[in-house]
Formats: structure tokens, sequence, C-alpha cells
């Protein structure tokens, strides 16, 4: 099982002979699996005791240069939940902070490093940058391993259809509504967590119930407005449905955007329960009906397309 460690937990311990990978791996996806699969190896091939994962609790863009910050594929909680499911032994989530960013890249590597986690193998991406002013590349990290006595590996880009798989790139997939093209790089569709809330219950009125859902992390990428076909995970099991993200012009005027997914073949209650949301395909745009009982007629078109591609695909 993996353990789970956050920086201010790991205190005084010290761990020996260490295989170790840092990234930030928002989103894991098939460039961080990779960059995992090798720590798995380095582990066996040096013969080190534990594998251990660092990862960090923010963006570092968020403390560096909070202008330049992505919205998130991942939030820590929904990383931790991917990677744990990885054959790694450890865990350990550092806090990003200002003084974090201003470590010297060679402080950093043996404070932290070697002599904290014992590290004798460090596993890192082809683009990966470590202290101040991203000085620790890939020439500088080696050097230091022939001082220190750490392996040192590079794990090369995984490339489909002639450009590298990259975080940006699926970004832009889920930004553009590609959400099969996200899923490929991802290895699982697009999901999100998120917290049902109470609605109004305009859903019930029109013989499509919804849970509202909220997501509380500011900086999570949200699917763009439209409807969708999705799975949704309960804690009662997985139901697939169809979730719309916008404003609902034609039963609301407030212009607000709100997450409501109906869920198909479901009687519960999920008020005040966290839900998973996976994003499996686009459907179409929002628009405004001319009243009600023509925007019910187009869900149960969008019901039947839904159950439609479920049925095929899932």
């Amino acid at each position: 099982m993996v353990e789970i460690l956050t920086s201010a937990e790991i205190g005084d311990r010290r761990f020996d002979d260490s295989a170790v990978s840092i990234g930030v791996f928002d989103g894991v996806h098939i460039g961080h699996q990779k960059v995992i699969e090798s720590l798995q190896n380095a582990k066996a091939e040096s013969g080190a005791s534990i594998s251990v994962l660092m990862t960090f609790d923010r963006h570092p863009l968020s403390v560096t240069h909070p202008e330049m910050q992505p919205r998130l594929l991942t939030t820590l909680k929904e990383k931790l939940s991917i990677l744990s499911e990885f054959d790694v032994d450890v865990i350990l989530v550092e806090e990003f902070t200002s003084d974090l960013a201003a470590i010297d890249y060679r402080d950093f590597i043996e404070e932290r490093l070697v002599r904290r986690l014992g590290m004798k193998h460090l596993v890192i991406g082809y683009d990966f940058h470590l202290g101040r002013g991203r000085e620790g590349n890939q020439q500088n990290i080696a050097v230091e391993g022939k001082k220190a006595g750490y392996g040192f590996s590079v794990v090369s880009p995984v490339v489909v259809r002639g450009r590298a798989v990259s975080s940006t790139r699926i970004r832009k997939n889920i930004e553009d509504r590609k959400l099969h093209a996200a899923a490929r790089l991802l290895t699982r569709p697009y999901f999100f967590d998120a917290d049902v809330v109470h609605g109004e219950g305009v859903g019930r009125e029109l013989k499509f119930p919804t849970a509202n859902a909220t997501v509380s992390h500011p900086e999570k990428l949200l699917p763009p407005t439209g409807v969708y076909a999705v799975n949704v995970e309960t804690p009662v099991g997985i139901s697939g449905g169809m979730m719309n993200v916008g404003a609902a012009p034609t039963i609301r005027h407030d212009g607000v955007e709100r997450i409501e997914v109906h869920l198909f073949d479901f009687d519960g209650d999920l008020y005040g329960k966290r839900i998973r949301i996976c994003c499996l395909d686009y459907l179409r745009e929002e628009k405004e009906f001319d009243g009600r009982e023509e925007l019910r007629a187009q869900l149960e078109r969008d019901r039947d397309c839904v159950r439609s591609i479920l049925e095929k695909k899932y």
C-alpha cells in the first residue's frame, strides 16, 4: 500500500537507499506514467529499498509567476487518488512556497534528496528543472550526481501524432471540447470531483431531475459550456448521465453558470455528497429554447443520444 506523506509529516524521518522521482504530475498523463514506470525500474536496477515519488501541493507557477498559472487538470486530492494506484512505496507532497522556490538546486538535492531520502537514483522527465531560476537542468543535475554518488535518469517524451504529450496540450484539448483526444493522452476520461448542493428543483419539474454540482477549487479546469455525456461515480456506484455546463437560459435569466447532471436510472439522495464526474463526450452547445416544452423535447433527444454513446463505448 502506498504511503502518502506531506513535508510537514515527514519531520526528522530519514530514508535509506531510495529511488526518487520529482514532478508536478498535473493530470498524471501517459508521459508522467512513463516517468513512474522508469522509477519502478530504477528501484529494481539500483537495488534501492523504496521508491519515492515527490510532487507539490500546488502548481509551482502559482508561487513563482501567478499571472502564468494554468488551470489544473487535477487538484491535489484528485492527483493523489490517481498516483496512489501506481506501484510506488511513498508519495511525498512538498509544500511549494517562495522559500522553496528560492533554494539553490544543489542545496535541494543535498538536503532534501540525499540526506533526507537517502537517494541513490533520481528519475526526472525530459523537461524538468529544479531550484531557483530553474537552474537545475539535466546537465547540472548530472554533475551533482557524479559528486554525490547517485544515479540519474532522464525520461524521454511520449510522442503522439508527432507531438510530445504534455499537460498544456491536454488542457487545450479540453478547452476545445476534444474529450476523446484528452482521454487518449490521460488514459482515462477527464474528470472533476464536485460536491452536490441543493438546486431550485427546475429539472425535476421537467422530469429531468439533476444533481447540482459545485467545484470548490478555484483553479480546476472545467469543460466549457455545453451538454456532455458523462459517467458519475457516486458513493453507491457508477451511473451514466448527461451534464449541462452553463446558465440554462431557457429557465433562468441570471446569467450564472452552473453544473447540472441528470443521472440515468438513479434514485437516491446525493445532497452533501462528493461525486466524480467523468466527461465522456461532447453533445452540443447550450442554447435558449422557445419555452420549456421545446427544452424538454431536446433533453429527451439528448438522453437517447447519451444512452447510445454509453451502450457503444462504455
